[in-house]
């Protein structure tokens, strides 16, 4: 069976540039870390904590729609094959990212109602630390895609002015 590459890359430099800019998602994700470092429910509210999930849910689908709509890219004509498996893995965590805090943001509302259910509230802030680490994990693996994907651009450069300055000129 014959199987074609993922041909997939990054734009380094925009996908860096959404990371940093992206405060709100960062906020979020710091103000969801208090519930599992306290993690009870007559200090943290926990109808902050479903909206704050709901609120995190909807960043990170604007998150990911950014990255994979200005940082990715499928089919480019320059690539590494190293790099792209592993551009492909991580584009396609997107998915898998966004549909787990979405069942933990439907799954907060359900808590609530009819009645506040203390043991489910603990269950889901578990659930959330695991995504919080699954995230942040993800995120990482990112950052380093984005330093090799510069390095190799870097390299590639440098090359092409060393080529440049070997070619003689008419004077």
């Amino acid at each position: 069976m014959i199987q074609s590459l993922p041909k997939v890359t990054i734009n380094a430099a925009f996908l860096k540039e959404i990371k940093d800019d992206n405060l709100n998602l960062y906020s979020l994700l710091e103000n969801l870390r208090s519930f599992w470092l306290v993690n009870d429910p007559l200090v943290l509210n926990p109808e902050w904590f479903s909206a704050l999930v709901n609120q995190l849910r909807d960043q990170l689908a604007i998150h990911f729609a950014l990255e994979e709509t200005f940082g990715y890219f499928d089919h480019p004509v320059i690539f590494d094959v190293f790099l792209s498996e592993e551009a492909k893995r991580l584009k396609d965590q997107h998915v898998e990212l966004y549909l787990e805090i979405n069942l933990i943001a439907e799954k907060s509302e359900e808590m609530l109602y009819p009645d506040f259910n203390e043991t489910s509230y603990t269950t889901l802030v578990n659930q959330f630390k695991k995504f919080y680490q699954s995230f942040q994990q993800h995120e990482v693996a990112e950052f380093d895609l984005i330093m090799r994907v510069s390095h190799e651009e870097h390299k590639r450069t440098k090359k092409n002015i060393l080529m440049h300055e070997l070619i003689p000129r008419e004077r």
